[in-house]
């Protein structure tokens, strides 16, 4: 089989879980575009792709694409900010994924990764390591210390506000 059947049939395969994936962080206004750039580097660097499992590859690397636009949008945004055009969103969230999100929010980028990999995205533990760049011990004792962090986190939120 040729490298561009090879690669039409990888595309066919993981182009859905790729998009849901750029979706899920960058929103849906850019996330085809994040999708379409990371088969565009994929067909560029398809000697880098691994065959066997392709898709920790895709995510990493449309990971990278949403963390650079993020980026830029934080650049745009605070200089917006600075010239006195940002207004704030006032509407108003549902108190649990308020929680979530916060707890979420709270973790460490890479940490934060690991976890979206692994629950959103279906990646086992070893595979979500690759995306991330750590060892598979190192990616278990992470998600070892979240759940025990969060745990604490959404066991200990309700007493407080009972006080």
């Amino acid at each position: 089989m040729s490298d561009e059947a090879d690669f039409t049939r990888m595309f066919k395969e993981h182009y859905t879980p790729v998009l849901r994936y750029a979706w899920r962080r960058a929103g849906p206004a850019d996330a085809a575009d994040i999708a379409a750039e990371t088969f565009k580097i994929a067909w560029e660097k398809y000697d880098r792709v691994p065959r066997d499992q392709p898709l920790p590859w895709l995510y990493a690397t449309a990971r990278n694409l949403t963390l650079n636009l993020i980026r830029r949008t934080h650049r745009r945004d605070a200089l917006t900010e600075w010239a006195g055009g940002a207004e704030e969103d006032h509407a108003a969230a549902v108190t649990d994924r308020q929680a979530a999100l916060a707890a979420l929010n709270s973790l460490s980028e890479g940490d934060r990764e690991l976890v979206l990999l692994m629950s959103w995205e279906g990646l086992d533990l070893g595979q979500a390591a690759k995306v991330v760049g750590c060892s598979r011990a190192t990616a278990a004792m992470r998600v070892h210390r979240l759940r025990r962090r969060l745990r604490h986190l959404f066991v200990e939120e309700p007493e407080r506000s009972v006080r």
